[in-house]
């Protein structure tokens, strides 16, 4: 058996032109949040002017597939989401960005990019995927009650 036939391969992005870029816009959540809410006015706006809910309802599905980018934000940023760790000088929690600023120390990236995270998982993807889910199932239903 040859050595390389043991090795997994795997593929990256990390070095493909743009990656970075790209990160950094999926893994903002106003920016992703606010996609959302254009396309689900964009979805609003055909399907009045084809006078066809479904385009609503299609909208919808895009919404989802966007809270789902949105909740898979720690991966996104290759961090995990960071353990709470009570700090005995302040009594906070490592992940608190107060426990620095009590000790007069700036706040580390990892622990603001572990607050967007945090909101990212915790309240905005659910909130966009929950939003997503009834307009995808249920738009289309707009087209009985007015009438196309």
């Amino acid at each position: 058996m040859h050595r390389h036939q043991n090795k997994i391969t795997q593929i990256t992005f990390q070095n493909m032109p743009g990656e970075r870029i790209v990160r950094k816009i999926i893994a903002n959540n106003a920016i992703m949040f606010v996609t959302a809410i254009i396309l689900a006015v964009i979805g609003i706006s055909v399907s009045i002017w084809q006078r066809d809910f479904s385009w609503f309802a299609r909208s919808g599905s895009i919404i989802t597939c966007i809270g789902i980018i949105i909740i898979s934000r720690p991966s996104i940023i290759v961090q995990d989401i960071l353990d709470s760790v009570k700090m005995a000088d302040t009594g906070l929690l490592s992940n608190d960005p107060e426990h620095y600023r009590r000790l007069g120390e700036p706040i580390p990236d990892c622990v603001i990019e572990d607050g967007k995270s945090r909101k990212a998982v915790g309240i905005l993807g659910p909130i966009v995927i929950f939003a997503g889910t009834l307009i995808w199932g249920f738009a289309d239903l707009l087209n009985l009650l007015f009438g196309f």
